[in-house]
């Protein structure tokens, strides 16, 4: 029979290797249920509940401030979840953050915060954790699928369960995006494993839709996922597929998803402006020997995953391993090569489906302020756990003796592997201890832990730390301007808060001596010279000095129109002033960016009620109470728009409300209810 005409793979069948192959090609497994071996529901539990018991720790950790905030915190699709926010999530302009494309994680954030009422941590984490796990599940079935027995996959299972390197995306939230994609990817090789298994065209009809289903939501979660045919491929060459046209034919709906879906985040990221080297300015000579360095580090971590950081800068200059690296890269793909050619088919596995899913993520086209990730490596080593899966398999069968050695040899790594885990956790239990454990290695060579540690600091009321962090990280890099503006706005805040009353002036004046500093550094970027222009602006308004407040405030939204903290400033200077159209119009500004804002829908009516625009006033009023039905003033404003269009009723009911929150009527009031 042709090869042409050869029938597709039975699902309880392995392709037969010839005798000289024979010592490497995958072999069957004995079926229970037709897909997998018998008893592997029980060792997948077990893998399971190993992988959750290392993750529990991670339920009492909190948030970071290392892309949680823009991502949950601060997004604004996120403040308030309606139909228009859910809507905002899945445009390519207003639903990508940070330059990044990934809507259905940024819509589970969404889901939990309905359910919990609010951001809720434990929530967040927990459900990290539980994507990892059905991972593990999805993981394991996947390896059943290729033929791997029971034991090699609960090896395989567990090894991606608990492996330290998994840390980074599944302790931290923003990484929600890793496992959720990662659920879905792994599901979809599962699939395809039954797919070119299966004969019956409706099945196999069947089988291909719910493919491309997964591929799509993965897709949505990450673009990462853009590497799913090729890693359909790989399970192709395991299985001995002909390897031919028709192998790229048929994932023809696959690699169009890829090819959109890596459009989209390349337009996004450009959006952004993260397509660009302009910090390390590398030339492409350069970038491949990073992407080679970055390749070969991510191997040896497999063994050794030493050390671990949220952060790894790039190194300047560069040092001459880094060079050296392509030697080292292209021996090993030297030895991938021997082994294709001997037919050690589960060592190319391994080596393919690693490069294949890690290749996009070298940083041979630099995106972002580190050269390395763990994270990247979340789905790229299931090549080499599915190669220890296969070793265990393959040489233990039918010898008891090596059987028991490599059980507790994997008993020893998995110990150690756990334990490891556990404890690369606890430093992401807040922004403290994140940056912390990243000064660790960093030492005085970069002012991104102090920065960051400061802003944490800040965020916790810890004034004098958050000062002295932002201090050291201006030693070490005084060209910086963005440090200069976050002491600054430390001291203001300190000015504002309310905790030293005597010496408002003098934290007033350090702030805007900060400010000054940092607009004069001629590396400033247009956004950053904004927000400096529009906190200085500020902090002159606060001390009275209005005009000098505008002039800062306007240049300010001139620079950056996007500031909605300009116009928000503005405007009280405006009402100061007393130009309080020009404070409504910048109200309406700030509105567009900020629709949930009840305080400000509240400020904007109860101006227009003062402009006697009472209709316009409770159309603003009641929009603020809409939003925040506890906003006791909104009340009592709309009570007096109520009573200007002659709605006694209403605004004698509108006053009874105001008093249940401990406001009273004035004369002003009186007045106007007896007209």
């Amino acid at each position: 029979m042709s090869k042409r005409n050869q029938p597709a793979y039975r699902k309880t069948t392995q392709p037969a290797a010839s005798p000289k192959t024979a010592k490497t090609a995958p072999k069957p497994a004995s079926t229970g249920n037709g897909w997998e071996a018998t008893g592997w529901l029980r060792w997948a539990l077990i893998a399971m509940a190993i992988s959750a018991a290392c993750y529990l720790p991670t339920l009492g950790n909190g948030l970071v401030n290392w892309d949680d905030d823009p991502n949950i915190t601060e997004n604004p699709n996120l403040q308030r979840v309606d139909g228009q926010s859910l809507k905002n999530i899945f445009d390519l302009e207003k639903g990508n953050v940070i330059g990044n494309y990934n809507p259905l994680p940024i819509l589970t954030f969404a889901m939990e915060k309905e359910l919990a009422g609010g951001f809720n941590t434990t929530l967040i984490h927990f459900d990290n954790l539980l994507l990892h796990v059905l991972t593990v599940f999805f993981v394991m079935r996947l390896l059943l699928h290729m033929g791997i027995g029971v034991g090699g996959a609960f090896i395989g299972g567990l090894l991606f369960g608990i492996h330290p390197m998994r840390v980074e995306s599944v302790a931290w939230a923003t990484e929600r995006k890793d496992v959720l994609f990662a659920v879905f990817f792994f599901a979809a090789l599962m699939y395809y494993v039954r797919w070119i298994k299966t004969e019956d065209s409706g099945k196999r009809t069947r089988i291909y839709l719910i493919m491309l289903v997964l591929a799509l939501l993965s897709l949505f979660s990450k673009v990462q996922a853009v590497t799913l045919p090729l890693s359909m491929l790989v399970l192709d060459y395991w299985f001995r597929r002909p390897l031919n046209f028709k192998l790229i034919w048929e994932k023809i709906p696959f690699w169009i998803l890829s090819a959109a879906f890596g459009l989209i985040n390349l337009y996004t990221l450009k959006m952004e402006g993260s397509t660009n080297d302009e910090v390390t300015n590398f030339n492409f000579l350069d970038r491949l020997c990073i992407g080679a360095y970055s390749f070969c580090t991510y191997l040896y971590k497999l063994v050794l995953p030493h050390p671990m950081s949220p952060l790894y800068p790039y190194p300047r200059p560069l040092p001459l391993v880094v060079y050296l690296s392509p030697i080292l890269f292209l021996a090993i793909w030297g030895g991938i090569v021997m082994l294709w050619k001997k037919d050690r088919r589960p060592w190319v596995f391994a080596a393919l489906f690693f490069f294949f899913n890690v290749m996009f993520l070298l940083q041979v086209f630099g995106a972002g302020q580190g050269f390395l990730a763990d994270r990247f490596t979340y789905v790229p080593y299931f090549g080499f756990f599915a190669l220890a899966a296969w070793a265990y398999d393959h040489y233990s069968a039918g010898n008891p003796k090596l059987r028991s050695n490599l059980n507790m040899l994997a008993g020893f790594v998995f110990v150690v592997f756990a334990v490891w885990t556990v404890k690369q956790i606890g430093i992401w239990k807040d922004g403290g201890t994140l940056w912390t454990h990243v000064m660790k290695y960093e030492e005085d060579k970069n002012s991104l832990p102090y920065w960051n540690r400061g802003q944490f600091l800040r965020s916790q009321g810890k004034f004098d730390l958050a000062l002295a962090d932002y201090t050291k990280a201006i030693t070490i890099e005084p060209k910086n301007p963005e440090l200069h503006n976050s002491r600054g706005k430390t001291y203001f805040d300190m000015a504002m808060g309310g905790k030293f009353p005597g010496k408002v002036p003098e934290f007033t004046q350090k702030a805007i001596e900060d400010f000054n500093t940092g607009l004069s550094k001629p590396n400033a970027k247009p956004k950053s010279r904004a927000e400096m222009l529009i906190n200085r602006g500020a902090a002159h308004a606060s001390m009275g000095r209005f005009d000098q407040a505008l002039k800062d405030l306007n240049e300010g939204v001139t620079v950056d129109p996007l500031n909605k903290n300009g116009f928000l400033n503005r405007s009280l200077v405006y009402f100061n002033l007393k130009q309080f159209e020009n404070a409504i119009g910048d109200y309406t500004k700030y509105l567009a960016f900020d629709p949930y804002n009840a305080n400000i829908w509240y400020e904007r009516g109860m101006l227009r009620r003062s402009l006697d625009k009472p209709q316009e006033a409770l159309t603003d009023l009641n929009r603020a109470l809409e939003l925040d039905p506890n906003l006791g003033i909104a009340y009592m404003e709309r009570a007096r728009a109520q009573a200007l269009l002659g709605n006694k009723a209403a605004a004698q009911a509108d006053y009874a409300r105001a008093q249940q929150f401990g406001l009273r009527k004035d004369v002003y009031d009186d007045n106007l209810m007896a007209k």
